[in-house]
This record gives C-alpha cells, structure tokens and sequence, in this order.
C-alpha cells in the first residue's frame, strides 16, 4: 500500500527531529570542549582529538542516515518505546 503525501511528510519530521536530537548529543559536548579550550583547560591537541572523534562519531550517524526510510523509522520508534539515548 502507497504512502499518503502526509504519511510521508510526517514520517520526513520524524526523520529530521532525530537527526537534530542525534547531532546535539555529537555537538554539545564539542562545543563544552571549545569553551574550555577557550578557557585555558583543554589544550589544543587535546582540543583536537576531540574534533577527530566527533568526525568519525558523525561519520556513524551519516551512514545511519543513508539507510532505508523503513530500517529508520523502526529504529527511530524501537529507541523510543526502549528509552534508549545515544551518545555521540
């Protein structure tokens, strides 16, 4: 059976408000480690490594991202009823 225009649509929500939710739990803490580098506790290589990790976490969410709509809205709704909360 054929998806409605709004099924789609919403099933497109439900996709985008997890990527956000899934790039925040990536980007915050980068961000924390930019302020205390800022500050003067994190030193640059550390500062560094961090950014390197944060890339090859984003590559995982990415490649997440690329899967079939279906695979991802189950996993999107399995999280939920489960409580499942990604970090990174």
């Amino acid at each position: 059976m054929e998806k409605t225009k709004e099924q789609r649509r919403k099933e497109r929500e439900i996709i985008a408000s997890y990527y956000d939710k899934r790039m925040k739990e990536l980007l915050d803490p980068l961000y924390d480690d930019f302020q205390k580098w800022k500050k003067g506790e994190l030193s640059h290589d550390e500062l560094c490594e961090r950014i390197h990790e944060v890339h090859k976490e984003n590559q995982k969410v990415h490649s997440l991202f690329c899967q079939n709509r279906a695979f991802l809205l189950k996993l999107i709704k399995w999280e939920k009823q489960n409580g499942v909360e990604n970090r990174g």
